[in-house]
């Protein structure tokens, strides 16, 4: 994200219609500058990031992109945050945030799975070895390892599913609240 910032900014600040600094414009081009980089970094503190089960809430923004979401709401829940991603397709995915900023949990609705490598992280590969070892033709999967647990049932246009990790479940959050 940083790096996008330097990028906007540098962009803005190159442009080649200010005034030469020997007529004056260099203090404009800077103020410039200054304000492009201010309005990039505003742009970016207000944008809800997401992340990957297991990880913090602050380290990734790439959730909303993966899943193509056309709306992201923030819910405050009292011992946690749900962050919601809506796609244009009605699916909706949503990553539960500990106090402490970790993801415990994904929910997930819709026509498709959405790209489980990207919001189960590093529990990808457990799943994907008990798909492998699976015989095919089951609608409903349930993988239970550690403490890190993965259900997902459905059909072609109806997919239903969650992931969480019991060690990481917030005091007074139970799993009849992953929903």
């Amino acid at each position: 994200m940083k790096y996008l910032q330097r990028k906007v900014a540098s962009a803005i600040c190159r442009s080649d219609r200010q005034e030469p600094a020997s007529r004056g414009g260099g203090h404009h081009r800077l103020a410039n500058c200054v304000a492009a980089a201010a309005l990039v970094a505003a742009a970016v503190a207000s944008t809800p990031t997401l992340a990957a089960l297991g990880e913090s809430a602050t380290s990734v923004e790439t959730d909303r992109i993966q899943v193509k979401a056309s709306s992201v709401r923030q819910l405050a829940h009292g011992s946690y945050t749900v962050h919601e991603l809506s796609t244009e397709l009605g699916g909706v995915v949503r990553e539960y945030v500990s106090p402490a900023g970790q993801v415990f949990a994904v929910t997930w609705h819709g026509f498709s799975k959405p790209n489980l490598q990207q919001v189960l992280g590093a529990h990808f590969a457990t799943v994907a070895a008990a798909e492998r070892s699976r015989p095919g033709g089951h609608a409903h999967q349930a993988v239970s390892k550690d403490d890190f647990v993965y259900e997902s049932t459905g059909h072609m246009r109806s997919f239903h599913g969650r992931a969480y990790l019991t060690d990481a479940i917030p005091a007074g959050v139970t799993t009849n609240d992953i929903q």
